[in-house]
């Protein structure tokens, strides 16, 4: 494998300046100095190098159970519940974060980070029967829960360390086991309910849930897609065309900006499962890639559409920040790291095509990069107090790590050099004389150039 540099350009409508919105370095500073030194440090690593551990302390340090450092001791209930398991999805998310920090810098310590993290997974966490992929390791290392009875939403997230250093690499046999991953997770797929089912068997397999159409979109389907060719392409856009339709026809139908996290009993209420702006804001986002990825326009305008008036109701002028949700007399305007992540990636996105978008950004990243970061110990605060105080220390759990963070910086670095009118510089490790097309993460855009890196 050789170390390519490439630079790519994305398209952009012409004219658009945006005077207060953090440039492309500043992005690239928050991810070097901010984020990736909590996830360079030895305890992230994990042992062996690879299999890197679901909790760690504020400070990076090792969960120790035997002694546990205080926020992981006094944590709340269910995040103590579980202190001991090794979670998949979280090993996968931070593979992805590593992925996307030789991405950005070319650092070759990261590239076989996250290679060191796909063959972990590949290699322990695959059943070779069904494709099927564990969820965690209980302090016994014992692979759970059973093969029928693995949400769709955490095979989702397991496959996107798979597709993160496929992106990087085109390794055929890591796409090979990505894709057996995926025609599993696909037997999910309900033809008579026209939607994925939470598990193939067991108590919850009744259940429906919005992640369980959205996060095969989110974790690895709109990058992988476009990579693709021949049969297994026409295969994956298929798959995206039924899980957008899931989306559009059970979730986010009617006239509100808002989608239902769930459509169990009681899932219409403010408050229930998932029903908060960072859902709708992704899976109008998600919607929008897929269907320009599909080449269907209906439904991009109809995601448009959508995700402005969520933009719109979540934005808070006073501060510049985003709500986290809509409560029955009104909103919580307390922010989640990944909901206003979330929603930063939606507006950049529009923004591409629409200068309105940037009054959103020309708030909203400032108020990120002053209020979320944690400059003590890295990385970035879990939750915000409405006058955006931190409330919440902790950067590793069961649902919280690298992967948003990373992920809103390379979104902030491409879509802010894009509206600069220049082109991102992005590392990629290929094979020798490879001529696959490259392109700026989710967007389109056209290669500038490339070159050979030492190394």
């Amino acid at each position: 494998m050789q170390k390519f540099l490439a630079a790519l350009a994305l398209a952009v409508v012409p004219l658009l300046g945006h005077a207060g919105a953090p440039d492309g370095a500043a992005w690239l500073r928050h991810a070097t100095d901010d984020l990736l030194p909590y996830w360079r440090q030895p305890a992230a690593l994990g042992s062996p190098v690879g299999r890197f551990p679901t909790f760690r302390c504020i400070d990076g340090g090792a969960y120790d159970a035997a002694k546990p450092c205080t926020e992981l001791a006094r944590a709340p209930g269910w995040i103590r519940a579980e202190l001991g398991r090794e979670y998949v999805r979280m090993q996968s998310r931070q593979t992805f974060a590593y992925a996307v920090g030789f991405h950005l810098t070319g650092d070759p310590a990261l590239l076989a980070a996250a290679k060191a993290g796909s063959a972990d997974i590949r290699a322990r966490a695959l059943d070779p029967a069904t494709g099927s992929a564990a969820t965690y390791y209980d302090r016994d290392g014992g692979a759970q829960p059973p093969v029928g009875e693995r949400t769709a939403q955490d095979l989702a997230y397991a496959a996107l360390a798979m597709a993160a250093v496929y992106d990087l690499t085109r390794d055929l046999a890591t796409l090979d086991d990505l894709d057996r991953l995926h025609r599993h997770l696909m037997s999910h797929f309900d033809a008579d309910r026209g939607e994925m089912r939470w598990t193939l068997k067991g108590p919850e397999s009744g259940k429906r849930e919005l992640v369980a159409q959205l996060d095969p979109l989110n974790a690895y389907m709109v990058l992988v897609t476009p990579l693709l060719d021949g049969e297994r392409r026409q295969r994956w856009l298929a798959d995206m065309g039924r899980l957008v339709g899931a989306i559009r026809t059970h979730y986010c139908a009617g006239d509100q900006p808002r989608c239902r996290g769930t459509l169990d009993a009681g899932g219409a209420a403010p408050g229930a499962r998932h029903n908060d702006y960072g859902h709708s804001g992704k899976a109008y986002w998600m919607v929008l890639l897929a269907a320009r990825i599909r080449g269907d326009a209906e439904a991009a305008a109809w995601a448009e559409a959508k995700g402005h008036a969520v933009l719109a109701e979540a934005f808070q002028e006073d501060t510049g920040a985003w709500a986290s949700r809509w409560t029955a007399d009104g909103q919580d305007t307390s922010q989640q790291w990944w909901i206003s992540a979330e929603l930063d990636q939606l507006a950049s996105t529009l923004a591409l095509g629409d200068r309105r978008y940037l009054g959103y950004l020309e708030r909203t990243g400032p108020y990120w990069l002053t209020h979320f970061v944690d400059r003590e110990h890295g990385e970035v605060y879990g939750w915000l107090s409405p006058s955006g105080e931190p409330g919440d220390a902790l950067k590793q759990h069961q649902w919280k790590n690298g992967y948003h963070s990373l992920e809103h910086a390379l979104i902030g670095y491409l879509t802010a050099q894009a509206l600069a009118k220049q082109p991102a510089t992005l590392y990629y490790a290929l094979p020798k004389d490879t001529k696959a097309p490259l392109a700026p993460d989710v967007f389109p855009g056209r290669e500038r150039g490339r070159g050979v890196m030492g190394g």
